[in-house]
Parts: structure tokens; sequence; C-alpha cells
């Protein structure tokens, strides 16, 4: 597989109900399962489904009439990535950097400090 590219809002949003369904779905079933704020017509989710294509990040295959979209990476996958990006261009490259900016804004609950904790001991015993 290539460099992934990011995705945008609304192809992560496609993809989010691909991910959440677990098996290949249809643009019909994708359409049922929009936010009700989302009034995207069939072209259009085509249209993002085509971009997510071209990108590699789902593969359509061919059933009867319709196309069966299905992902390519899965979501954890692509979290690792984009953390990886996240860090390399907004704390250059520096995990405890990272780590300090979320000590900083006190937005760590003690449950998420445990946990860290536990991943981090893991880490270091591996």
């Amino acid at each position: 597989m290539t460099k992934l590219q990011r995705m945008s809002e609304a192809e992560k949003q496609i993809m989010d109900i691909i991910w959440a369904v677990g098996r290949p779905i249809t643009t019909s079933e994708i359409l049922t399962l929009l936010p009700e704020d989302k009034a995207w017509k069939q072209n259009t989710v085509i249209t993002f489904l085509a971009r997510l294509m071209e990108k590699e990040m789902i593969k359509a295959v061919r059933s009867g009439k319709a196309n069966f979209y299905e992902p390519r990476i899965s979501e954890g996958e692509y979290q690792k990535l984009e953390t990886k990006r996240f860090v390399k261009e907004v704390h250059r490259g520096s995990v405890s950097g990272l780590i300090s900016a979320l000590c900083d804004s006190e937005d760590l609950t003690k449950e998420d400090i445990e946990v860290l904790m536990n991943k981090l001991r893991e880490q270091a015993e591996k």
C-alpha cells in the first residue's frame, strides 16, 4: 500500500460507517446509516467513496448491480498512522511533548492517567 493520504472530515464519516458495519456495504446502506444532519445525495456519497478508493482506503467489489465497499485499512491502523503524523507535525516528533501537552491541558481524568501509566509500564517491559 502506498503512503496513505489524509481523509477529509466527510470521507472520515463515510469510513466510520464502513468500519462500524464490519462487512462489505453498499452505497444505499451508507445513505441509510448517515446521521440525520447529513442530507447527502447518493452522488455525493459515491464521490466520497471514489476518493476513498483513490486513496486506497477502501476497495469495491461488484455483486450484481451494486458495489460493495470494504476497508483496506482497519480503524486501529488508521488511528496509529494519524497519531504518528500528528506527533511528527505538531510535536516535532516528540512523544514526550505530546504527553506533556496532554498533562498541561488538565483534560486527563484519573482513569486516563491510570491507563496511560499501565501502557507505559507495559511498553517499558518490552
